[in-house]
């Protein structure tokens, strides 16, 4: 499994943070960019179990002493399966993309407050004692 270099992440976040996607949608790309593969049930029966995993969350699974880490959307019809190093990775593209979201949070909290210089700012004739 080859991780993304720096430039391919940023494009993969800014793609992210563009498409306005939910966040069970930003997990699934997070997942399928870590190494997740996607299976689609076929049968009744492999639909049927689908539905009955924890939906939109990564659980682990255990069977004969190996971890697998599946990710169920039955509303997509699909199940991604990874092992241990793709789940490590999408834990980390995962901690990207929230520090990215945190950064692009305050630039624009900034440039809001940027906008209160006409108000004198924190330190103009409005701020002091006796203005409440």
């Amino acid at each position: 499994m080859k991780f993304f270099t720096p430039p391919l992440l940023s494009l993969l976040f800014a793609a992210l943070f563009l498409s306005g996607c939910s966040s069970g949608q930003n997990k699934e790309t997070l997942l399928t960019a870590a190494g997740f593969r996607t299976v689609v049930p076929t049968t009744p029966k492999q639909i049927a179990q689908l539905k009955t995993l924890p939906q939109l969350k990564v659980i682990p699974v255990t069977k004969n002493g190996k971890t697998a880490f599946l990710f169920a959307d039955a509303s997509r019809n699909t199940l991604l399966i990874g092992n241990q190093k793709q789940y490590t990775a999408y834990q980390q593209y995962a901690l990207q993309y929230k520090m990215q979201q945190d950064k692009e949070a305050t630039a624009a909290l900034n440039a809001d407050a940027s906008q209160w210089g006409c108000w004198g700012g924190m330190d103009g004739p409005f701020w002091g004692p006796g203005f409440y």
